[in-house]
């Protein structure tokens, strides 16, 4: 009988601690937001593909909103908040940071605060959408006037959203596919063709004037150079013409090996002194011959007065005074010569 009584009162006491565990209430704020994300991000793809429009999609809007909402009830209930201080690890307000942060970085909040500019410039682009459909084969010439309809009216947005990272990206997604299906796909951008060939004109002329300068420098540095020794050896040449004309017929320069130039007709001169001096001192001897006394006195004037001797007799100026000195008139004793003087 005691093992059947431990036996129960053991099942009575885990009966009631499980009917405490399973009787504390739940946080069905928490799974609300959990459904609320689940459905969000189930509907992601249709949203980010081909066009953006997570924004503008009545369906994700509500389903954000009510993400939001059922969050901040778990915030604030007090049985939700062990979910949330249970650990470290912060599970759903890490899952609430990235639902926001997606939310705040498609700037949805910037369409929602203009429903009306919103809808016109999506319905400005359908119907350009729908212009292109039908008049597939030639769209430039018969849609020109939408696209610029849907230009102008992006324009605008974004002047009064002061940048297109103001602006909801639904509407600028929207813009870059419309630009890209109309200069890419249909090649109807006519005037950023003609900037391209204008740009790439300039910038050809721009490159090639640099090149076109050095090689205009080059030839004329060529030209000044051939130009300068023509110059030059015409120079040389007529003044090597000059100096033959100069010079007699029967007269030519001879060149030694110390390179000074001697030219013949001074040499005959200097030949021609020495002849004569020949001759003069031949004379000499001849007259110093018949006279010794005179012939002498011109030996040694000649002797004195030859250049090419190399030592010389200077003149003794020196010497004796009996030689040189004149003889002086005798003096006068005479008084009477004197007194008449005096008189």
């Amino acid at each position: 009988m005691a093992k059947p009584c431990v036996i129960a009162f053991c099942a009575v006491i885990a009966l009631s601690f499980s009917w405490e565990v399973l009787g504390e209430p739940e946080c069905m704020e928490l799974h609300q937001f959990l459904k609320a994300v689940e459905k969000l991000m189930v509907s992601l793809p249709y949203h980010t593909y081909p066009i953006f429009n997570l924004c503008t999609s009545p369906k994700a809007i509500e389903d954000y909103h009510n993400a939001t909402a059922f969050y901040r009830n778990v915030t604030q209930s007090p049985i939700c908040q062990r979910y949330l201080v249970q650990n470290r690890m912060n599970v759903y307000e890490t899952i609430y940071n990235q639902l926001t942060g997606l939310w705040s970085s498609a700037n949805c909040d910037a369409c929602a605060g203009a429903v009306n500019e919103t809808a016109e410039f999506m319905r400005l682009s359908t119907v350009l959408d729908h212009c292109i459909v039908v008049h597939a084969t030639s769209p430039c010439e018969l849609c020109a006037d939408d696209y610029q309809r849907v230009q102008d009216f992006y324009a605008r947005l974004d002047k009064a959203q002061h940048g297109p990272d103001r602006l909801c990206f639904d509407i600028a997604d929207r813009m870059n596919q419309t630009r890209r299906s109309w200069s890419g796909t249909h090649n109807c951008c006519n005037d950023k063709r003609r900037s391209m060939v204008a740009f790439a004109s300039v910038a050809s002329v721009a490159c090639a004037l640099p090149l076109l300068f050095y090689a205009v420098m080059h030839v004329v540095t060529v030209r000044q150079e051939a130009r300068r020794l023509t110059l030059l050896t015409a120079t040389s040449g007529g003044s090597a013409r000059c100096e033959e004309r100069s010079q007699p017929s029967g007269s030519s320069v001879q060149r030694p090996g110390n390179g000074v130039l001697r030219q013949p007709e001074m040499e005959r001169i200097v030949e021609t002194d020495a002849d004569e001096e020949e001759e003069e001192e031949e004379e000499l001897k001849t007259q110093a011959s018949d006279g010794s006394g005179s012939g002498t006195a011109k030996e040694d004037a000649i002797k004195t007065n030859n250049l090419d001797v190399k030592v010389s007799n200077l003149i003794d100026i020196a010497g004796p005074q009996e030689e040189h000195t004149m003889p002086l008139p005798p003096a006068r004793t005479d008084a009477s010569d004197d007194e008449s003087l005096l008189q």
